[in-house]
């Protein structure tokens, strides 16, 4: 009941901003993560300014994308930046990518992804992981968000003896198979 009556709460809350919001208008473009359309956004200076007011020039784009020997992928579900200032990913969606067999176990949580003699485990919520019957560590782990399975793409690519690189101007990864 009780979470019954938060949602109810919630989107009375959303009706209400959409409606009048408490800062003057703006408008939220629906599923772009709640980039602000600044085209109808009125302009008030920011107090403390000196009355002066600034729009982006262009919308900036922080979506992750990720590049897989030279291919973009398109991820049913967008990959985010966790706790540990680590980019996760869908663990299907990269592994399928890189030409391994991916492999789910909803029964212990654990992810497999196998090619070309490596073997990755990892098990959600661990920081701890096996390559080649090795136990390795990472700084974050696995996690399931919104009923998907994440993996940190660095660990699971150079886990599987790829080249990683994070290109902060662009928010985006590089994997290349060595």
């Amino acid at each position: 009941m009780r979470k019954i009556m938060m949602m109810i709460m919630v989107a009375l809350m959303m009706v209400s901003m959409v409606v009048s919001p408490a800062f003057g208008e703006v408008v939220i473009k629906p599923g772009n993560g709640g980039e602000v359309d600044h085209s109808n956004t009125p302009s008030v200076p920011f107090p403390g300014t000196g009355g002066t007011v600034s729009k982006p020039t262009q919308p900036v784009d922080n979506s992750i994308k990720i590049i897989v020997n030279g291919t973009k992928l398109n991820p049913d579900v967008a990959p985010f930046i966790d706790t540990a200032g680590r980019t996760q990913a869908p663990f299907r969606a990269i592994g399928e990518a890189l030409g391994c067999k991916v492999t789910w176990n909803a029964d212990t949580q654990k992810v497999i992804c196998e090619r070309d003699g490596f073997k990755v485990e990892m098990v959600i919520g661990q920081k701890s992981f096996i390559v080649n019957g090795e136990s390795k560590t990472m700084d974050t782990a696995p996690v399931i968000k919104d009923g998907r399975t994440f993996i940190p793409v660095r660990f699971l690519g150079e886990a599987l003896n790829c080249n990683v690189a994070w290109d902060a101007t662009t928010n985006t990864v590089t994997i290349s198979s060595k």
